[in-house]
């Protein structure tokens, strides 16, 4: 009988330091992605939404993801390609994209991303559905971009490539 205790005792404490983990990670920043049906819907009527600076991550004439940021935020561009997104670019990339006829594992999302105190740092639209997002100093934000085997599930190609 005092085996069976011993051996339940590490599982416990690890058990313990898990819950302990997972309180302490709470008191960190929280970055959220909010659905926002007029991002998608903007997007999708070709209609660029005013007011932020745009760029795109992954291929040139078929982006994984559109990224707006807001004038008073200097995104960290390391792998963000900034966009002037006129009205024939989004036609352009929509008409590739062609979110109504897409499954539900990849169709592209309009989001707004917040801080925890709920202040706006921009809008996401991509069929990941969140990012890890760091705000450092001045008000500069990285975002990271979304992987690269995003495209193949994307394009429907099985392979996964780092």
């Amino acid at each position: 009988m005092r085996i069976r205790i011993k051996h339940h005792l590490p599982c416990r404490l690890i058990a313990l330091l898990a819950l302990l983990l997972t309180v302490a990670a709470c008191g960190k920043p929280t970055y959220m992605f909010h659905a926002d049906m007029r991002i998608s819907d903007a997007l999708e009527s070709y209609r660029p939404l005013p007011g932020y600076t745009y760029y795109y991550s992954g291929p040139e004439d078929f982006p994984l993801a559109i990224l707006g940021i807001k004038p008073e935020y200097h995104l960290k561009k390391q792998f963000w390609i900034p966009v002037d997104l006129t009205e024939k670019k989004l036609q352009d990339w929509m008409e590739l994209i062609d979110n109504p006829h897409r499954g539900m594992k990849s169709r592209y999302h309009g989001k707004v991303i917040r801080t925890a105190e709920g202040e706006e740092i921009g809008i996401w639209y991509s069929p990941q559905e969140w990012s890890t997002v760091r705000l450092g100093p001045d008000r500069e934000v990285t975002i990271y971009t979304p992987p690269n085997t995003l495209y193949d599930r994307i394009i429907g190609n099985p392979r996964d490539f780092p």
